[in-house]
């Protein structure tokens, strides 16, 4: 009786189509013949030469890449600790500055005239105080008077101070090495105490902040690498680190915002630009990894070869999942350390002898 084939089993134009259960019957039937005729054919030829690669076990990983901005690790507005007249300004926008280096010059006449009452007014109580101790010991004043003394000597001493360090302050300097996006006043101009000068960023470690969706989120972790393309510079990827998984997250869109932190040691990535990260994220579960060349799809579903101990092609049907670096992950009967069939796969069928010829790694 001649073999039965798939192609054969023609529907008569008028019959209706099979039931679910008969659909079933006929595929397990079809793979039984194939697989009988395979078996069969199998005595008839030569082992077919094929390239196999080990089934592995290990936890899938996703790539996912998000779109964010580029910010500075650290920017601050600085303000006039002391009122005063601008009277220069050291630095303009867009220029450099390093920490304590001075930015603006401001002027106070009054500071300047009361130093001079106050230099005074020391002079003065520290004469008393010492003639106060004299006397003290020769018991012509009391102690009560003497202490007296003392304290207006510590009271002058203070107001001296405070007046020095605010005409130290009419000189406002850099608190860090960074650069001058903007000046806030002009020369001429009168600032008072707690006034915004100057905003100045750093920029030799920058951050990007991106919104991830929530199903990727707990996967993340502080000290996760991550990878910054920046397409303004057209350059390879940047290394980048998690610093930051941030608990609040937004409602509308189900996302949270995670911080990455990389060097600018050029000083080529600027403030405001675009950067896409692209995170790498681990499967909480491990699974089969096999090579993406092993995976054949054909019209019974999604499947594989593997060769046994006696140089047999052995069929299995598999799901598949994430991918990653050249393997994919897979759900089937299988098991680690399997040949899987990468090469000459295409045209075998179940139970064909195989002979095989090398083994990727």
């Amino acid at each position: 009786m001649p073999d039965t084939y798939a192609g054969d089993l023609i529907m008569p134009p008028t019959a209706a189509p099979p039931l679910p259960g008969i659909r079933v019957f006929i595929r397990t039937a079809l793979l039984a013949l194939v697989a009988a005729r395979g078996d069969s054919e199998a005595q008839d030829f030569p082992p077919s030469p094929v390239v196999v690669a080990k089934v592995i076990e290990q936890q899938p990983v996703d790539q996912v890449a998000l779109v964010g901005t580029v910010q500075p690790r650290r920017s601050t507005k600085i303000a006039s600790e002391t009122d005063g007249k601008v009277i220069a300004r050291l630095k303009e926008g867009g220029q450099t500055v390093r920490r304590g280096e001075p930015v603006f010059h401001l002027n106070n006449d009054q500071l300047r005239a009361s130093l001079v009452e106050a230099l005074a007014d020391v002079k003065l109580r520290r004469f008393r105080h010492k003639q106060s101790v004299e006397l003290l010991q020769q018991e012509a004043i009391s102690e009560d008077q003497a202490l007296e003394a003392e304290y207006e000597l510590e009271r002058a001493r203070s107001k001296l101070q405070d007046l020095q360090a605010r005409l130290e302050d009419l000189t406002i300097g850099s608190p860090l090495d960074g650069l001058v996006v903007q000046t806030l006043v002009e020369i001429g101009e009168w600032v008072s105490r707690g006034d915004g000068v100057a905003h100045i960023i750093s920029t030799d470690t920058v951050r990007t902040y991106v919104n991830v969706p929530e199903r990727y989120v707990s996967r993340l972790q502080l000290g996760d690498d991550a990878a910054v393309f920046l397409d303004a510079l057209g350059t390879d990827s940047t290394q980048a680190r998690i610093v930051a998984v941030l608990a609040q997250g937004f409602e509308e869109s189900r996302t949270f915002p995670v911080v990455v932190e990389f060097l600018n040691p050029k000083g080529d990535i600027r403030a405001g630009m675009s950067a896409k990260v692209r995170f790498t994220i681990r499967s909480e579960n491990a699974s089969f990894m096999v090579h993406k060349d092993a995976i054949v799809s054909g019209p019974m579903g999604t499947y594989l070869f593997v060769v046994d101990g006696e140089g047999t092609a052995r069929m299995r049907l598999v799901q598949t999942g994430l991918a990653y670096q050249g393997r994919v992950s897979v759900q089937g009967p299988l098991a680690a350390g399997d040949l899987a069939i990468v090469r000459g796969n295409e045209r075998l069928v179940d139970g064909q002898k195989v002979r095989v010829v090398r083994k990727l790694q």
